[in-house]
């Protein structure tokens, strides 16, 4: 099986040269790289014309004018060479066992979508905020099955994951009329088209995904936004497949939310600062679970500065 890794970058010149070394230090070696440059302003295409010390084996970049990320995924996968097509973002770093995992995979299970675990390394993490969202994935993964184990409800991140072109091809590629929660839509249509998803929670691409609480936030909200938008494009699969809705809060939960509910928290958390150095662990993220919960979910109009 010939493979193909597809790496979508926008403004990515700093970032990348940590995905493309890890990719020359992969145990499975015969594979195409295509980065794809959406639309970027920064010096992108100059620093890959220059570098040229990755030493893999069969490299190229290509570029399109800025249109999202299902255009340039949809974009790299034309361009690909390959019958299995890996896509990693460009702040990951694979380990070097990873794309070998995802090859051996269709080994095994050839007409399905393998989805790789796309965690924040705590080596690498300096703020408490950054060790807060490692600590999340972690007792996320903690009670999962065994790897690869097949996934019963959609769920699909692009940051790291692989598909057969064939499929590929069957599910149309990613849903250009989307700018985010693409990746759930995919899985919802592979689910309705009956195509196995598995998850892998050892084939590991590290994360190097380091925001502000603030920064999260504003993400949580445009994700939950997306959703929406996703819901009245297509109705009758978000019935089907319905997202997490937050329960309704009883008064006394309204008054913890509303009092957390309060960027002068946001401030604190990401200063770093003294009152939540103090604080045990277990209480640090509880007030962090509060703060973001209710500024993402219940009280998502509130400023953030």
């Amino acid at each position: 099986m010939t493979i193909s890794v597809i790496i979508p970058t926008y403004n990515g010149a700093k970032k990348l040269p940590n995905i493309l070394n890890a990719l020359t230090q992969q145990t499975y070696q015969d594979f195409e790289t295509i980065v794809v440059i959406d639309g970027s302003t920064d010096n992108t295409i100059e620093m890959l014309e220059k570098e040229n010390h990755w030493n893999l084996k069969d490299f190229k970049f290509i570029f399109q004018e800025n249109g999202g990320r299902s255009k340039v995924r949809n974009f790299g996968a034309k361009n690909a060479k390959g019958e299995l097509l890996i896509f990693f973002d460009d702040d990951t770093r694979p380990q070097k066992d990873s794309i070998e995992r995802h090859k051996n995979h269709y080994q095994k299970f050839q007409k399905t979508i393998l989805v790789g675990n796309p965690p924040i390394q705590k080596e690498k993490t300096i703020s408490y905020f950054d060790k807060y969202r490692c600590y999340l994935n972690y007792i996320w993964v903690n009670d999962l099955s065994p790897s690869p184990f097949r996934i019963q409800t959609p769920f699909f991140t692009a940051a790291n994951c692989s598909i057969p072109v064939s499929i590929f091809k069957k599910l149309r590629g990613f849903d250009e009329n989307l700018t985010d929660a693409e990746d759930f839509d995919m899985a919802m249509r592979a689910f309705e088209l009956n195509i196995p998803l598995y998850f892998d929670i050892d084939n590991i691409a590290w994360h190097d995904d380091f925001v502000s609480c603030k920064k999260y936030i504003q993400r949580l909200r445009q994700y939950n936004q997306s959703h929406e938008y996703l819901s009245k494009l297509k109705p009758e699969l978000l019935k089907k497949y319905p997202i997490y809705i937050p329960a309704e809060l009883n008064w006394k939960k309204k008054i913890v939310y509303s009092f957390f509910g309060n960027h002068f928290f946001v401030d604190l958390i990401d200063n770093n600062s003294l009152f939540f150095k103090i604080l045990p662990t277990f209480l640090r993220y509880k007030i962090y679970d509060y703060v973001i919960t209710s500024l993402s979910k219940y009280y998502n109009n509130r400023k953030l500065d």
